[in-house]
């Protein structure tokens, strides 16, 4: 999530599409502020531009491969849950998925972009112990179909 001192429009977008999808009572979004790194002056403190604020350098996001681990192991341990999907192809998430397999008895499933053209690209999300789960791979026509059209602006 950007901040509205540095990115007040993207800040606004991304407050606007929170407010449309959480008005599905099953959806509930997390957002994680980016993290902002400064320009600095000889002084070693964050340099400002004219209009007195500080100059950004760069943004990059922070904590949300360790958000959604933590968000796939406290699913799977709910005793209402019977299933879990995570949808991403960041192997640092491979150890959430034997944990949650471990502690709950919810199912585990992934899914995966598969490109027909380059099936060797495609990734699919494995447990360190080996044991398999179910995979679905989506195509890029099935992308597509799940991106939001909405113009948040």
């Amino acid at each position: 999530m950007p901040t509205a001192e540095h990115d007040p429009e993207m800040y606004a977008r991304s407050q606007a599409q929170r407010a449309q999808w959480e008005r599905d009572r099953r959806v509930e979004v997390t957002l994680r502020p980016l993290k902002y790194d400064y320009e600095r002056g000889p002084d070693g403190r964050p340099a400002r531009g004219s209009d007195g604020k500080r100059i950004v350098h760069g943004k990059r996001e922070k904590g949300i491969d360790v958000l959604c681990a933590l968000a796939v192991v406290r699913e799977a341990a709910l005793d209402d849950v019977e299933l879990v999907i995570l949808a991403s192809h960041d192997s640092d998430l491979e150890p959430a998925l034997d944990e949650a397999l471990d502690l709950g008895t919810a199912k585990i499933e992934t899914f995966t972009w598969f490109d027909r053209d380059q099936p060797h690209r495609t990734r699919q999300l494995r447990p360190a112990s080996g044991r398999r789960l179910w995979n679905t791979r989506l195509t890029e026509q099935e992308f597509v179909r799940c991106w939001d059209p909405t113009d948040y602006r």
